[in-house]
């Protein structure tokens, strides 16, 4: 049970589910494509605000809120706009600060997916 209050603190499996009408098979195949590509755009949008580069943060993050946006995790998603936002604006000295938030909250989500995926979908 552990496991289950842990994936609601960070995402609404109920909702997240009815937006693929309930369909466990595809929501499995989500989390699958999530954990292939979620951190990819993660480590792009890190590199991009390394480089100084404000568009290429701004893209990253947008493709990544994508991703956060079906699994309805609010924490996850705010912080991946404030970054998509700030990096949109320019304020890549802002964005630093977001991108540790937006980056935190991104593991806390592929933590409590990864159960799901272990369990069968048994949540």
């Amino acid at each position: 049970m552990r496991d289950q209050v842990n994936h609601e603190s960070v995402f609404d499996f109920e909702e997240a589910l009815a937006r693929v009408d309930q369909d466990r098979e595809t929501f499995v195949m989500m989390i699958e494509l999530f954990l292939e590509h979620g951190p990819k755009d993660l480590a792009q949008a890190q590199a991009a605000l390394t480089a100084g580069d404000a568009v290429g943060v701004a893209r990253s993050s947008h493709r990544l809120k994508g991703a956060i946006l079906q699994f309805c995790a609010p924490a996850a998603l705010d912080a991946c706009k404030a970054l998509e936002e700030a990096a949109k604006s320019g304020d890549l000295t802002h964005s630093r600060e977001l991108y540790a938030r937006l980056e935190q909250e991104f593991h806390r989500l592929l933590a409590a997916l990864r159960p799901i995926l272990d369990q069968g979908m048994a949540a």
